[in-house]
């Protein structure tokens, strides 16, 4: 278990801009405000929270990067590499982000001009610097001199979509390449094929998924398990419609599945099951879209590593599948393959999940997290698993000005 790749990801905007965790394809359902930072001397307040393999990141309400855990190959980004950090520290450069996105062992974001910028592990390019195989302890520009709408950092690969539509990928496969040519590399933003116009994107282990403005969803990449949902296990170098007539407000990819949020609040996901992941009931894979259990209305939908999580109309969290390490957060370690409620009757505004560990947000800013913590992920202080969500922020304070 512990060796399987995955991301997420997790592309996440801040909440004043989006309302879900992706940005917007067609019509999307709405998500409660989120109050502002409280400024200097105050406990950390974040608007915007990514959670990736082994760390975490969020923005404040003036675009100010925080990042915790994992930090060997730099992936905080703060100027130095060592083993890991549990609480949160400032991002260096002095740049302001409107999105975060957290990757297998990397992190970028858009900052104010849309340009992006990336730090952390760079093996496959993902940095986008032209420097394979040299990690990044500080953000670092990507070249080509694109400004993006939507950023999203995946295992080894990142994607952006311009404000014209035009999809951009580097790192491993990023061109879209299925496994069977997995030599691809790119250390520089490629245009993907297909013509397609999306208006956000997610990325997965290996693959890949997007939506254009009407709600049609499209996958590309690694096909197992039917995780591009279009009734095939086949892989594919261009974007593939999803097969169906839902219309999907939101679209990600986790490890080896993925999931969309309709227009119409319901949740439907595809691919690999055998924890639960897809939320149906069974450990069965689809290669088509099927509904989520439980007919909940959701805000936000998240896949991550073997789980998936979502917010209700009520800013109540749910999650499904793998939970080896209580990252369902509902108090223990027993796999679910239906929404099974987090457990604190708390109300979140912001969530995403990470490979092992899940995240969320209240209205006040105030970062919650639970799951695997060996890294320091959760950012409570310590390396402690958690079951249920622990305060992340609570002994961080912003620096008075």
């Amino acid at each position: 278990m512990m060796a399987r790749r995955r991301h997420l990801r997790h592309t996440v905007p801040l909440l004043g801009l989006a309302a879900v965790w992706l940005g917007a394809c067609g019509e999307t359902p709405e998500s409660p405000p989120v109050a502002p930072s409280t400024g200097g001397g105050e406990r950390l307040a974040l608007t915007a929270i990514a959670a990736g393999d082994d760390h975490t990141c969020g923005l404040t309400a003036e675009g100010k990067a925080f990042c915790w855990g994992g930090n060997e190959v730099g992936q905080l980004g703060v100027g130095q590499r060592f083993v890991s950090d549990g609480t949160p520290r400032e991002v260096v450069g002095g740049l302001t982000f409107t999105t975060i996105s957290t990757g297998g062992f990397h992190t970028c974001g858009l900052a104010t001009n849309g340009s992006a910028w990336c730090w952390g592990f760079n093996v496959t390019g993902q940095i986008g610097d032209r420097s394979l195989g040299h990690a990044r302890l500080a953000p670092t520009p990507v070249v080509g001199n694109l400004t993006f709408a939507d950023l999203s950092a995946g295992g080894g690969h990142t994607c952006g979509v311009t404000a014209s539509g035009n999809a951009w990928c580097w790192g491993a496969r990023s061109d879209g390449n299925p496994p069977d040519d997995s030599t691809t590399l790119s250390d520089f933003p490629v245009e993907v094929p297909g013509g397609v116009r999306f208006v956000s994107i997610g990325t997965g282990g290996d693959h890949r998924c997007g939506c254009d403005d009407v709600g049609e969803a499209f996958c590309w990449g690694a096909g197992g398990e039917g995780r591009l949902g279009n009734d095939t296990t086949a892989g594919s170098r261009v974007p593939v419609a999803v097969t169906g007539p839902v219309r999907f407000a939101t679209v990600g990819a986790g490890d080896t599945h993925s999931c969309g949020l309709a227009t119409d609040g319901t949740a439907w996901c595809w691919g690999n099951n055998p924890e639960g992941q897809l939320g149906n009931g069974t450990q069965t894979e689809a290669h088509v879209p099927t509904p989520v259990a439980g007919g909940h209305s959701f805000t936000l939908l998240s896949p991550g590593g073997d789980h998936t999580c979502g917010l209700s109309t009520d800013g109540t969290a749910w999650c499904w599948g793998l939970n080896g390490f209580g990252q369902l957060g509902d108090g223990t370690t027993t796999d679910r393959t239906v929404p099974t409620p987090v457990v604190g009757n708390r109300r979140f505004v912001a969530l995403s999940a990470g490979r092992f560990h899940t995240c969320a947000l209240t209205a006040d800013g105030a970062a919650f997290c639970w799951g695997f913590n060996q890294r320091g992920q959760l950012g409570d202080g310590t390396r402690d698993d958690r079951h249920v969500p622990v305060l992340a922020t609570g002994n961080t304070r912003i620096p008075s000005s």
